[in-house]
């Protein structure tokens, strides 16, 4: 894999922003005695995951917590891992424009930049936690850009998680800035679940990948809604649960599997 450490400056969000991009190359041990046209293979466009981070983290965790270069290498797919402070990917009341930046900007930057696919089947979003509710809010509000979403123990319903937070006692997330108060959101296109049922007869879908642990207590019962209400408007959505707490050993385990599946479903595309 070629990693790029990416700054560049963002016209939605007014500053530089750093962003973290593997992109497929031949296997190290294969490289020694390759020609340089196998090893960059010009003029191919690689299918991409854009891989959100969670609240508390930026845009190196990914690669810090799990074994994701592996991972992207042996799926032969692109990775993107953008910093999203704590903003929940959201165009804030009083703030920064993050879901502009993730589904517009980032994407036109990365795909005339790097030999990144712009195509809708070549591309995917996921995230844990916070990144988790930012992937599927991406993929439901842009149903026509991505093919697939992983949501890993989503803070999938901001509504719900906020008395849970102060119970915990963290205040890091300022509801106030963000939507002018959680409760604005509710049936806004700020609502996953909202975006469900607005999206019910859309003539394109992403498929659902949802994983929660079962000790994971604030956001399991979340995401067994979410699964819930995309199935009951016409969604494929695949949940996954098992043991599992709000941490990296279980991420790890999610992207793993989520990179198996993607992998499978375009081989299978491909032979079909």
């Amino acid at each position: 894999m070629i990693l790029n450490r990416v700054n560049f400056f963002s016209k939605t969000l007014l500053n530089h922003v750093d962003v973290d991009i593997l992109i497929p190359t031949l296997p190290d041990n294969d490289c020694l005695h390759a020609e340089y046209d196998a090893i960059y293979q010009p003029g191919r466009r690689w299918p991409c995951l854009y891989l959100l981070h969670g609240a508390l983290d930026d845009h190196s965790c990914w690669l810090r917590h799990t074994a994701i270069e592996r991972l992207a290498e042996a799926a032969g797919m692109a990775v993107v891992m953008p910093s999203g402070q704590n903003g929940f990917y959201t165009n804030a009341r009083y703030g920064l424009d993050y879901f502009t930046f993730v589904t517009e900007e980032l994407p036109q930057m990365v795909c005339s930049t790097f030999p990144i696919s712009r195509r809708r089947e070549d591309t995917y979003i996921a995230g844990p936690s916070m990144g988790g509710y930012g992937a599927t809010k991406c993929a439901l509000r842009c149903p026509q850009q991505y093919a697939a979403f992983a949501d890993f123990s989503g803070a999938v319903d901001p509504i719900e998680l906020e008395p849970k937070m102060k119970a915990m006692g963290f205040g890091f997330f300022r509801y106030d800035l963000i939507w002018d108060g959680v409760e604005n959101l509710k049936n806004t296109e700020d609502d996953v679940f909202y975006l469900a049922q607005l999206h019910k007869d859309a003539p394109v879908k992403p498929d659902c990948h949802i994983y929660c642990g079962l000790e994971d207590t604030a956001n399991y019962g979340m995401n067994v809604r979410l699964a819930e209400t995309l199935r009951n408007n016409g969604f494929s959505v695949e949940f996954t649960d098992g043991h599992g707490l709000h941490d990296w050993v279980y991420w790890d385990l999610c992207i793993a599997d989520f990179l198996q599946k993607v992998q499978r479903s375009r081989t299978e595309s491909v032979d079909v």
